[in-house]
Protein backbone atom coordinates (compact mmCIF):
# COMPACT_ATOMS: atom_id res chain seq x y z
CA UNK A 1 0.00 0.00 0.00
CA UNK A 2 1.31 3.45 -0.93
CA UNK A 3 2.13 5.81 1.91
CA UNK A 4 -0.46 8.49 2.60
CA UNK A 5 -0.06 12.18 3.30
CA UNK A 6 -2.29 15.13 4.20
CA UNK A 7 -2.53 17.68 1.41
CA UNK A 8 -1.14 21.03 2.55
CA UNK A 9 -3.55 22.96 0.34
CA UNK A 10 -6.97 21.36 0.84
CA UNK A 11 -6.65 19.22 3.99
CA UNK A 12 -7.43 15.92 2.21
CA UNK A 13 -5.88 13.19 4.39
CA UNK A 14 -5.64 10.29 1.94
CA UNK A 15 -3.41 11.73 -0.77
CA UNK A 16 -0.57 9.44 -1.85
CA UNK A 17 3.06 10.33 -1.29
CA UNK A 18 4.79 11.74 -4.38
CA UNK A 19 1.50 12.07 -6.27
CA UNK A 20 -0.88 15.00 -6.83
CA UNK A 21 -3.78 15.29 -4.41
CA UNK A 22 -6.84 13.57 -5.97
CA UNK A 23 -9.11 16.22 -4.48
CA UNK A 24 -7.47 19.51 -5.43
CA UNK A 25 -4.64 18.50 -7.76
CA UNK A 26 -1.88 20.01 -5.65
CA UNK A 27 1.46 18.25 -5.85
CA UNK A 28 3.86 17.66 -2.99
CA UNK A 29 6.49 20.01 -4.37
CA UNK A 30 6.15 22.42 -1.46
CA UNK A 31 9.18 22.35 0.82
CA UNK A 32 10.18 24.19 3.93
CA UNK A 33 13.18 25.64 2.13
CA UNK A 34 11.38 28.17 -0.03
CA UNK A 35 13.13 29.33 -3.19
CA UNK A 36 14.42 32.88 -3.22
CA UNK A 37 11.94 33.80 -5.94
CA UNK A 38 8.49 32.35 -6.27
CA UNK A 39 5.69 32.88 -8.74
CA UNK A 40 3.52 35.94 -8.48
CA UNK A 41 0.57 33.58 -8.94
CA UNK A 42 0.26 30.15 -7.31
CA UNK A 43 -1.70 28.04 -9.73
CA UNK A 44 -3.07 24.53 -9.75
CA UNK A 45 -4.60 24.07 -6.31
CA UNK A 46 -8.09 24.49 -7.72
CA UNK A 47 -8.29 21.89 -10.52
CA UNK A 48 -7.29 18.28 -11.02
CA UNK A 49 -4.07 17.62 -12.98
CA UNK A 50 -4.39 18.39 -16.66
CA UNK A 51 -4.48 15.32 -18.90
CA UNK A 52 -2.18 16.90 -21.48
CA UNK A 53 1.54 17.19 -20.70
CA UNK A 54 2.86 20.71 -20.26
CA UNK A 55 5.81 21.68 -22.39
CA UNK A 56 8.16 23.85 -20.37
CA UNK A 57 9.42 26.95 -22.13
CA UNK A 58 13.12 26.92 -22.92
CA UNK A 59 15.56 29.39 -21.42
CA UNK A 60 15.87 32.31 -23.77
CA UNK A 61 12.47 31.72 -25.36
CA UNK A 62 10.65 34.97 -26.05
CA UNK A 63 6.90 35.53 -25.62
CA UNK A 64 5.10 38.32 -27.38
CA UNK A 65 8.37 39.34 -29.04
CA UNK A 66 9.26 40.96 -25.74
CA UNK A 67 9.52 38.69 -22.66
CA UNK A 68 12.66 36.56 -22.49
CA UNK A 69 12.47 33.50 -20.23
CA UNK A 70 15.21 33.52 -17.58
CA UNK A 71 14.00 30.72 -15.33
CA UNK A 72 11.14 28.51 -14.22
CA UNK A 73 9.31 29.53 -11.05
CA UNK A 74 6.40 27.12 -10.64
CA UNK A 75 3.56 25.23 -12.27
CA UNK A 76 0.19 23.74 -11.56
CA UNK A 77 -3.01 22.49 -13.10
CA UNK A 78 -3.70 25.72 -15.04
CA UNK A 79 -0.36 27.17 -15.98
CA UNK A 80 3.35 27.64 -15.62
CA UNK A 81 5.10 30.71 -14.28
CA UNK A 82 8.49 32.00 -15.38
CA UNK A 83 10.87 34.71 -14.40
CA UNK A 84 11.34 36.85 -17.50
CA UNK A 85 13.16 39.98 -18.63
CA UNK A 86 11.22 42.65 -20.44
CA UNK A 87 13.36 43.46 -23.46
CA UNK A 88 11.77 46.89 -23.73
CA UNK A 89 13.11 48.19 -20.42
CA UNK A 90 15.18 45.35 -18.92
CA UNK A 91 12.83 44.96 -15.93
CA UNK A 92 12.24 41.55 -14.33
CA UNK A 93 8.66 40.29 -14.47
CA UNK A 94 6.59 37.18 -13.83
CA UNK A 95 5.07 35.51 -16.89
CA UNK A 96 2.16 33.11 -16.48
CA UNK A 97 1.46 30.82 -19.42
CA UNK A 98 -1.75 28.81 -19.78
CA UNK A 99 -1.03 25.11 -20.11
CA UNK A 100 -2.46 23.20 -23.08
CA UNK A 101 -5.66 21.31 -22.31
CA UNK A 102 -8.31 19.13 -23.88
CA UNK A 103 -11.01 21.07 -22.00
CA UNK A 104 -13.57 21.59 -24.74
CA UNK A 105 -15.70 23.88 -22.58
CA UNK A 106 -13.16 26.67 -22.73
CA UNK A 107 -13.57 27.27 -18.99
CA UNK A 108 -9.82 27.31 -18.33
CA UNK A 109 -9.05 29.90 -20.96
CA UNK A 110 -12.06 31.89 -19.78
CA UNK A 111 -10.75 31.87 -16.21
CA UNK A 112 -7.32 32.85 -17.44
CA UNK A 113 -8.65 35.81 -19.41
CA UNK A 114 -10.94 36.78 -16.53
CA UNK A 115 -7.99 36.86 -14.13
CA UNK A 116 -6.18 39.27 -16.45
CA UNK A 117 -9.24 41.51 -16.58
CA UNK A 118 -9.75 41.46 -12.81
CA UNK A 119 -6.12 42.18 -11.95
CA UNK A 120 -6.28 45.12 -14.33
CA UNK A 121 -9.17 46.63 -12.35
CA UNK A 122 -8.00 46.24 -8.74
CA UNK A 123 -5.82 49.08 -7.52
CA UNK A 124 -4.25 48.03 -4.22
CA UNK A 125 -0.66 47.73 -3.06
CA UNK A 126 -1.21 44.12 -1.96
CA UNK A 127 -2.52 42.99 -5.36
CA UNK A 128 0.24 42.57 -7.99
CA UNK A 129 -0.38 44.76 -11.02
CA UNK A 130 -0.95 43.12 -14.36
CA UNK A 131 1.36 44.69 -16.90
CA UNK A 132 0.52 42.89 -20.12
CA UNK A 133 -1.34 39.95 -21.60
CA UNK A 134 -1.58 38.34 -24.98
CA UNK A 135 -1.17 35.29 -27.17
CA UNK A 136 2.32 34.09 -28.01
CA UNK A 137 4.06 30.88 -28.97
CA UNK A 138 0.61 29.37 -29.43
CA UNK A 139 -0.45 29.98 -25.82
CA UNK A 140 -2.21 32.61 -23.72
CA UNK A 141 0.01 34.50 -21.28
CA UNK A 142 -0.12 37.36 -18.84
CA UNK A 143 2.65 39.40 -17.25
CA UNK A 144 2.63 40.74 -13.70
CA UNK A 145 4.99 42.25 -11.19
CA UNK A 146 7.54 39.77 -9.91
CA UNK A 147 7.14 38.97 -6.22
CA UNK A 148 10.41 38.20 -4.45
CA UNK A 149 9.56 36.02 -1.47
CA UNK A 150 7.63 32.90 -0.45
CA UNK A 151 4.06 31.94 0.25
CA UNK A 152 2.39 32.10 3.64
CA UNK A 153 1.75 28.34 3.79
CA UNK A 154 5.49 27.71 3.73
CA UNK A 155 6.03 30.35 6.41
CA UNK A 156 3.44 28.77 8.72
CA UNK A 157 5.08 25.38 8.26
CA UNK A 158 8.47 26.88 9.09
CA UNK A 159 7.47 29.12 11.98
CA UNK A 160 4.46 27.47 13.55
CA UNK A 161 1.98 29.80 15.31
CA UNK A 162 2.70 33.45 14.56
CA UNK A 163 3.03 36.25 17.10
CA UNK A 164 -0.44 37.69 17.65
CA UNK A 165 0.40 41.21 16.45
CA UNK A 166 2.09 39.94 13.28
CA UNK A 167 -0.83 37.65 12.44
CA UNK A 168 -3.40 40.40 12.94
CA UNK A 169 -1.39 42.90 10.87
CA UNK A 170 -0.94 40.46 7.98
CA UNK A 171 -4.60 39.50 7.86
CA UNK A 172 -5.60 43.18 8.07
CA UNK A 173 -3.62 43.81 4.86
CA UNK A 174 -5.33 40.89 3.13
CA UNK A 175 -8.75 42.09 4.28
CA UNK A 176 -8.01 45.59 3.02
CA UNK A 177 -7.05 44.16 -0.39
CA UNK A 178 -10.24 42.10 -0.46
CA UNK A 179 -12.20 45.24 0.35
CA UNK A 180 -10.76 46.88 -2.76
CA UNK A 181 -11.88 43.88 -4.84
CA UNK A 182 -15.30 43.74 -3.19
CA UNK A 183 -15.84 47.43 -3.94
CA UNK A 184 -15.65 46.47 -7.63
CA UNK A 185 -18.12 43.63 -7.14
CA UNK A 186 -15.36 40.99 -7.24
CA UNK A 187 -15.34 38.00 -4.87
CA UNK A 188 -11.99 36.18 -4.72
CA UNK A 189 -13.37 32.70 -3.76
CA UNK A 190 -9.96 31.11 -3.11
CA UNK A 191 -8.37 32.96 -0.19
CA UNK A 192 -5.79 30.69 1.45
CA UNK A 193 -2.18 30.88 2.71
CA UNK A 194 -0.67 29.57 -0.52
CA UNK A 195 -2.31 32.48 -2.36
CA UNK A 196 -0.72 34.99 0.01
CA UNK A 197 2.90 35.84 -0.73
CA UNK A 198 5.39 37.50 1.61
CA UNK A 199 8.12 39.51 -0.06
CA UNK A 200 11.58 39.69 1.45
CA UNK A 201 10.86 43.19 2.74
CA UNK A 202 7.73 41.96 4.52
CA UNK A 203 5.25 43.24 1.94
CA UNK A 204 2.08 41.13 1.74
CA UNK A 205 0.57 40.20 -1.64
CA UNK A 206 -2.80 38.57 -2.33
CA UNK A 207 -2.65 36.41 -5.45
CA UNK A 208 -4.57 34.17 -7.84
CA UNK A 209 -7.82 35.82 -8.85
CA UNK A 210 -8.40 33.06 -11.40
CA UNK A 211 -11.57 31.93 -9.59
CA UNK A 212 -12.86 35.42 -8.86
CA UNK A 213 -16.39 36.25 -9.97
CA UNK A 214 -19.02 38.85 -9.28
CA UNK A 215 -21.33 38.76 -6.26
CA UNK A 216 -24.12 36.22 -6.32
CA UNK A 217 -22.45 33.73 -8.66
CA UNK A 218 -23.46 30.21 -7.67
CA UNK A 219 -21.04 27.31 -7.22
CA UNK A 220 -22.80 24.65 -9.30
CA UNK A 221 -19.52 23.85 -11.02
CA UNK A 222 -18.26 22.43 -7.73
CA UNK A 223 -19.97 19.15 -8.52
CA UNK A 224 -18.77 18.92 -12.11
CA UNK A 225 -16.67 15.81 -12.65
CA UNK A 226 -12.97 16.51 -12.31
CA UNK A 227 -13.19 20.07 -11.01
CA UNK A 228 -13.04 21.49 -7.52
CA UNK A 229 -13.80 25.20 -7.55
CA UNK A 230 -11.89 26.58 -4.60
CA UNK A 231 -9.74 24.84 -2.00
CA UNK A 232 -11.88 22.70 0.36
CA UNK A 233 -10.01 23.42 3.60
CA UNK A 234 -10.72 27.14 3.15
CA UNK A 235 -14.13 27.11 1.46
CA UNK A 236 -17.26 28.57 3.01
CA UNK A 237 -20.34 26.42 3.71
CA UNK A 238 -22.26 28.18 0.94
CA UNK A 239 -19.54 27.28 -1.55
CA UNK A 240 -19.90 23.60 -0.67
CA UNK A 241 -23.67 23.84 -1.01
CA UNK A 242 -23.53 25.44 -4.46
CA UNK A 243 -25.25 28.60 -3.21
CA UNK A 244 -24.68 32.16 -4.30
CA UNK A 245 -21.63 33.75 -2.73
CA UNK A 246 -20.71 37.30 -1.84
CA UNK A 247 -17.90 39.02 0.06
CA UNK A 248 -18.85 37.23 3.29
CA UNK A 249 -17.65 33.98 1.72
CA UNK A 250 -14.18 35.50 1.39
CA UNK A 251 -14.36 36.58 5.05
CA UNK A 252 -15.04 32.98 6.09
CA UNK A 253 -11.85 31.96 4.28
CA UNK A 254 -10.00 34.82 5.96
CA UNK A 255 -11.14 33.46 9.32
CA UNK A 256 -9.57 30.10 8.51
CA UNK A 257 -6.33 31.77 7.43
CA UNK A 258 -6.22 33.73 10.71
CA UNK A 259 -7.06 30.56 12.69
CA UNK A 260 -4.16 28.77 11.00
CA UNK A 261 -1.77 31.68 11.55
CA UNK A 262 -2.57 31.76 15.26
CA UNK A 263 -2.54 27.99 15.90
CA UNK A 264 -0.62 26.46 12.95
CA UNK A 265 -3.63 24.15 12.54
CA UNK A 266 -6.74 24.10 10.39
CA UNK A 267 -10.10 24.16 12.19
CA UNK A 268 -11.37 21.28 10.04
CA UNK A 269 -9.66 18.29 8.43
CA UNK A 270 -11.08 14.97 7.22
CA UNK A 271 -10.10 11.79 5.33
CA UNK A 272 -12.56 12.40 2.48
CA UNK A 273 -13.82 15.42 0.57
CA UNK A 274 -17.41 14.70 1.62
CA UNK A 275 -16.47 14.48 5.28
CA UNK A 276 -14.54 17.75 5.02
CA UNK A 277 -17.50 19.44 3.36
CA UNK A 278 -19.85 18.21 6.09
CA UNK A 279 -17.59 19.60 8.80
CA UNK A 280 -17.58 23.03 7.19
CA UNK A 281 -21.35 22.95 6.81
CA UNK A 282 -22.35 21.49 10.18
CA UNK A 283 -19.60 21.52 12.82
CA UNK A 284 -18.75 24.47 15.04
CA UNK A 285 -15.12 25.51 14.71
CA UNK A 286 -12.98 24.47 17.70
CA UNK A 287 -11.91 27.25 20.04
CA UNK A 288 -8.53 28.75 19.02
CA UNK A 289 -7.84 29.47 22.71
CA UNK A 290 -8.11 25.75 23.46
CA UNK A 291 -4.99 25.36 21.31
CA UNK A 292 -3.34 28.61 22.38
CA UNK A 293 -4.66 29.87 25.73
CA UNK A 294 -2.77 33.18 25.62
CA UNK A 295 -4.88 34.43 22.72
CA UNK A 296 -7.04 37.39 23.78
CA UNK A 297 -10.74 36.71 23.96
CA UNK A 298 -11.57 39.53 21.54
CA UNK A 299 -9.44 37.85 18.87
CA UNK A 300 -11.07 34.46 19.39
CA UNK A 301 -14.50 36.08 19.10
CA UNK A 302 -13.40 37.76 15.87
CA UNK A 303 -12.13 34.50 14.35
CA UNK A 304 -15.26 32.58 15.34
CA UNK A 305 -17.52 35.30 13.95
CA UNK A 306 -15.74 34.96 10.59
CA UNK A 307 -16.38 31.21 10.78
CA UNK A 308 -20.11 31.42 11.40
CA UNK A 309 -22.05 28.98 9.19
CA UNK A 310 -24.72 31.56 8.41
CA UNK A 311 -23.24 34.44 6.36
CA UNK A 312 -25.65 36.83 8.11
CA UNK A 313 -23.82 36.21 11.40
CA UNK A 314 -20.37 37.00 9.98
CA UNK A 315 -18.94 40.45 9.50
CA UNK A 316 -21.06 42.12 6.83
CA UNK A 317 -18.16 43.68 4.93
CA UNK A 318 -14.38 43.62 4.73
CA UNK A 319 -14.42 47.18 6.08
CA UNK A 320 -16.27 46.04 9.23
CA UNK A 321 -13.76 43.24 9.83
CA UNK A 322 -10.82 45.55 9.15
CA UNK A 323 -12.14 48.06 11.69
CA UNK A 324 -12.21 45.37 14.38
CA UNK A 325 -8.72 44.14 13.48
CA UNK A 326 -7.34 47.67 13.70
CA UNK A 327 -9.37 48.96 16.66
CA UNK A 328 -7.12 50.16 19.49
CA UNK A 329 -7.54 47.70 22.33
CA UNK A 330 -6.98 50.42 24.92
CA UNK A 331 -10.45 51.69 24.01
CA UNK A 332 -12.46 51.49 27.25
CA UNK A 333 -15.80 52.69 25.89
CA UNK A 334 -18.68 50.41 26.75
CA UNK A 335 -19.39 48.17 23.77
CA UNK A 336 -22.32 45.81 23.88
CA UNK A 337 -24.56 43.90 21.50
CA UNK A 338 -28.27 43.89 22.25
CA UNK A 339 -30.06 40.57 21.80
CA UNK A 340 -33.71 40.17 20.76
CA UNK A 341 -34.40 38.99 24.31
CA UNK A 342 -33.42 42.38 25.69
CA UNK A 343 -30.21 41.02 27.20
CA UNK A 344 -26.84 42.50 26.28
CA UNK A 345 -23.63 40.73 25.31
CA UNK A 346 -20.83 42.85 26.78
CA UNK A 347 -17.95 43.26 24.37
CA UNK A 348 -15.78 46.12 25.65
CA UNK A 349 -12.23 45.08 26.44
CA UNK A 350 -12.07 46.45 29.97
CA UNK A 351 -14.91 44.22 31.13
CA UNK A 352 -14.86 41.20 28.84
CA UNK A 353 -11.19 40.52 28.07
CA UNK A 354 -10.86 37.60 30.50
CA UNK A 355 -14.28 36.09 29.88
CA UNK A 356 -15.48 34.03 26.95
CA UNK A 357 -18.99 35.46 27.36
CA UNK A 358 -20.53 38.23 29.48
CA UNK A 359 -24.34 38.52 29.51
CA UNK A 360 -26.29 41.33 31.15
CA UNK A 361 -29.97 40.92 32.02
CA UNK A 362 -32.58 43.30 33.39
CA UNK A 363 -33.75 40.64 35.81
CA UNK A 364 -32.10 38.01 37.91
CA UNK A 365 -32.10 34.68 36.11
CA UNK A 366 -33.69 32.34 38.61
CA UNK A 367 -32.29 28.84 38.26
CA UNK A 368 -28.92 30.02 36.96
CA UNK A 369 -26.14 28.95 39.27
CA UNK A 370 -22.35 29.02 39.16
CA UNK A 371 -20.88 25.96 37.48
CA UNK A 372 -23.87 25.39 35.21
CA UNK A 373 -23.45 24.96 31.44
CA UNK A 374 -25.07 27.43 29.03
CA UNK A 375 -25.60 26.79 25.35
CA UNK A 376 -25.43 30.16 23.63
CA UNK A 377 -25.19 30.71 19.86
CA UNK A 378 -24.18 27.08 19.31
CA UNK A 379 -21.30 27.12 21.81
CA UNK A 380 -21.09 25.92 25.42
CA UNK A 381 -19.99 27.99 28.42
CA UNK A 382 -19.67 27.57 32.19
CA UNK A 383 -21.05 30.23 34.51
CA UNK A 384 -18.21 31.38 36.75
CA UNK A 385 -19.53 34.53 38.41
CA UNK A 386 -22.78 36.42 38.93
CA UNK A 387 -22.78 40.14 39.83
CA UNK A 388 -25.90 41.84 41.17
CA UNK A 389 -26.73 45.34 39.89
CA UNK A 390 -24.79 48.15 41.55
CA UNK A 391 -27.87 50.37 41.45
CA UNK A 392 -31.63 49.90 41.22
CA UNK A 393 -31.82 50.50 37.47
CA UNK A 394 -28.77 48.38 36.71
CA UNK A 395 -28.48 44.91 35.21
CA UNK A 396 -27.47 41.51 36.49
CA UNK A 397 -24.16 40.42 34.98
CA UNK A 398 -23.32 36.78 34.25
CA UNK A 399 -19.71 35.93 33.39
CA UNK A 400 -18.81 32.71 31.58
CA UNK A 401 -15.72 30.80 30.50
CA UNK A 402 -15.58 28.31 27.64
CA UNK A 403 -16.81 24.89 28.72
CA UNK A 404 -13.77 22.69 29.43
CA UNK A 405 -13.19 19.80 27.05
CA UNK A 406 -14.02 16.40 28.49
CA UNK A 407 -16.14 17.73 31.36
CA UNK A 408 -19.65 16.25 31.56
CA UNK A 409 -22.66 18.60 31.75
CA UNK A 410 -24.42 18.34 35.09
CA UNK A 411 -26.84 21.18 34.47
CA UNK A 412 -27.35 22.53 30.96
CA UNK A 413 -29.42 25.59 30.09
CA UNK A 414 -30.19 26.37 26.45
CA UNK A 415 -30.32 30.15 26.22
CA UNK A 416 -32.95 30.39 23.47
CA UNK A 417 -35.22 27.87 25.20
CA UNK A 418 -34.74 29.68 28.51
CA UNK A 419 -35.77 32.97 26.88
CA UNK A 420 -38.89 31.41 25.38
CA UNK A 421 -39.94 29.82 28.66
CA UNK A 422 -39.50 33.07 30.58
CA UNK A 423 -41.51 34.97 27.97
CA UNK A 424 -44.43 32.58 28.46
CA UNK A 425 -44.70 33.16 32.20
CA UNK A 426 -45.45 36.47 33.99
CA UNK A 427 -42.57 38.07 35.90
CA UNK A 428 -42.52 37.54 39.67
CA UNK A 429 -44.32 40.07 41.88
CA UNK A 430 -41.05 41.54 43.17
CA UNK A 431 -39.84 42.22 39.64
CA UNK A 432 -43.14 43.88 38.70
CA UNK A 433 -42.98 46.14 41.77
CA UNK A 434 -39.38 47.06 41.03
CA UNK A 435 -40.29 48.05 37.49
CA UNK A 436 -43.23 50.08 38.73
CA UNK A 437 -41.17 51.96 41.33
CA UNK A 438 -38.41 52.72 38.82
CA UNK A 439 -40.88 54.10 36.31
CA UNK A 440 -40.42 51.22 33.87
CA UNK A 441 -36.95 52.39 32.87
CA UNK A 442 -35.17 49.06 33.27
Amino acid sequence: MNAKRTCDDCGFENAEQDKPCPLCGSGEARTLEAPALQATERLGTTTLPDPLPAQRAALGEVFGERYEVLGFLGSGGMGQVYKVRDRNDGALRALKVLQPSDDASGDRSGRFRREAQILGKIQHSAVPRILDSGFGEGRLFLVTELVDGCDLKVEIQKRGPWPIGDAVALVATVVDALGAAHALGIVHRDVKPSNIMLEKDGTVRLLDFGLARGRGVDMATLTRTGVVVGTPAYMSPEQFQGLSVDERSDLYSVGIVLYELLTAKLPFSAPTSMALAMKHMTEIAPSPRALRPELPVWLERLVLQCLEKDPARRFATAAALLAELQRPRSDTRLRSRKLPSGDNVLEDEAEASEWALVLQSREQRSGWSEGMALRFEDRFYRLERTDAPAERSGRWTYRFVAWPDGVVFRKLVDYEQDVRERAEKPPPLAARLTRLLSGGKQ
